[in-house]
């Protein structure tokens, strides 16, 4: 799997497919002389750009503004600076974030949050100063949660039940593997935000000691590769200090998440249908004519065009 930027792509596929070509030479037994299956290129991180009134380029660093609207050079009020689009970042146009200065502010872990939630990878990431507190204020949230799962854990309880939370774990462990493999990051993201609201509730109730370390090890497990510091201090602070290992998945224990989809009819919404399992378009349909509320909408009236958006919405066109 080739993961690349589309500025060096190209030229790194050329290289790697010239040098197994050569290593092949006169081998038939060699390996396939292709090196990659597949190719993803990853959009770039991109920030507004800033001249001053002799067309020069500006560091963000290097203007300041009082009301978001007008921006001048730092400590020169009358020098106003003009604003250009966003483009990828580059020394040239110096439209760059010092990355020490955003680590020494908010942390690594909130910068790769930030980036890994902003956009789908292959999307351009357009760089912002509310994006990143968004991100280091999560970190923070969860690790005030943490403190009450440690707290809770002091406790020694052996009562309670634990059944919810091991479907949620599982759950989040099959959801987490799935997105990981089609690149679906900010997916990933959202998905660690929906375990802090389960989390933030779930540990009110009674939970076995063993079985809330268990499934809180597992997802720190699953945030790791996205937030490195913050779960390994989350490990070492439950007593896990031992080799990390991606959580294996039991199919038994999953949740049976039900699928809502929006019906539309010439773009108008005219009813929602759950399903325990993914369906396809056509038996989809078929269930939406059973349905006597929706299908009044469609009568005998023929079905010209069905446009699908997978376990969320259809748009039928009569």
């Amino acid at each position: 799997q080739y993961i690349g930027g589309v500025e060096h792509a190209i030229l790194h596929l050329l290289y790697s497919r010239f040098f197994m070509q050569a290593i092949k030479y006169k081998r038939e037994k060699f390996i396939s002389p292709e090196p990659f299956k597949g190719l993803f290129t990853q959009g770039m991180v991109c920030h507004q750009t800033y001249k001053d009134q002799d067309n020069q380029w500006l560091n963000p660093e290097e203007i300041e503004t009082n009301d978001g609207i007008n921006f001048y050079v730092k400590n020169k009020p009358n020098e106003k600076v003009k604003i250009g689009p966003s483009e990828s970042m580059s020394k040239s146009k110096k439209n760059t974030v010092d990355p020490q200065k955003i680590i020494k502010d908010y942390g690594a872990d909130a910068v790769r949050l930030f980036i890994l939630s902003d956009s789908p990878p292959e999307k351009d990431v357009q760089w912002s100063e509310q994006g990143m507190i968004a991100s280091y204020k999560f970190i923070q949230k969860f690790w005030l949660l943490h403190k009450k799962i440690i707290e809770k854990i002091s406790l020694e309880e052996k009562l309670g039940d634990s059944k919810l939370l091991d479907n949620f774990t599982n759950t989040l462990i099959d959801k987490v593997t799935k997105n990981l493999e089609k690149f679906h990051y900010n997916v990933i993201v959202a998905n660690f935000h929906e375990t802090y609201n389960f989390l933030i509730k779930e540990i009110i109730k009674p939970i076995p000691k063993m079985s809330l370390i268990e499934n809180y090890t597992k997802i720190l497990s699953l945030m790791s590769p996205m937030v490195p510091h913050l779960t390994m201090e989350c490990l070492g602070e439950i007593g896990r200090k031992d080799k990390l290992a991606w959580p294996i998945l039991n199919p038994v224990l999953l949740l049976n998440e039900k699928f809502k989809i929006v019906v539309q009819i010439n773009g108008k919404k005219r009813g929602l249908l759950s399903f325990e399992s993914e369906i396809k378009e056509d038996d989809l349909i078929k269930q939406i004519k059973k349905d006597n509320i929706i299908n009044k909408f469609i009568k005998d009236q023929k079905i010209k065009k069905s446009i699908y958006i997978k376990n969320k919405l259809i748009n039928l066109i009569i």
